[in-house]
């Protein structure tokens, strides 16, 4: 299976909040099951922005430590263009996790975003945010 990683989640393997430990053990599980943990390339820089913005920034081989876990995928025109025309009020990044995670075909969209959570729903796929 291919699981699509939200920077909502892949920053709560960086930041440890309250979901952390549960988020982790379930990636974790899923890897070793064999399936492939997956995300556009806008992870890359949104995750080590938003370390950046937080008051103690993890270093930043922990960033490229939980990056390296997943396949990382090239955002394509073509994303950007379906995520500019999905219906509803996504924010941009989100909305373009959206495109490529639907690009991708992926089985489930791991995320803590409310918003980004009921649109991935309402394009047919699963999610899951582990608490």
């Amino acid at each position: 299976m291919i699981i699509y990683v939200d920077t909502s989640a892949a920053l709560k393997l960086a930041i440890q909040e309250s979901q952390s430990d549960a988020l982790a053990r379930y990636l974790t599980d899923l890897q070793h099951n064999g399936d492939t943990l997956a995300a556009s390339m806008l992870l890359y820089t949104e995750l080590h922005c938003a370390a950046k913005r937080r008051p103690t920034p993890p270093p930043a081989k922990t960033i490229n430590s939980i990056l390296s876990a997943m396949s990382l995928d090239d955002v394509e025109r073509s994303d950007l263009t379906y995520a500019a025309a999905m219906a509803g009020k996504l924010r941009s990044a989100d909305a373009i996790h959206l495109a490529c995670a639907l690009r991708l075909n992926a089985n489930l969209l791991v995320a803590y975003d409310i918003e980004l959570l009921t649109a991935a729903e309402d394009a047919g796929l699963n999610v899951h945010s582990p608490a």
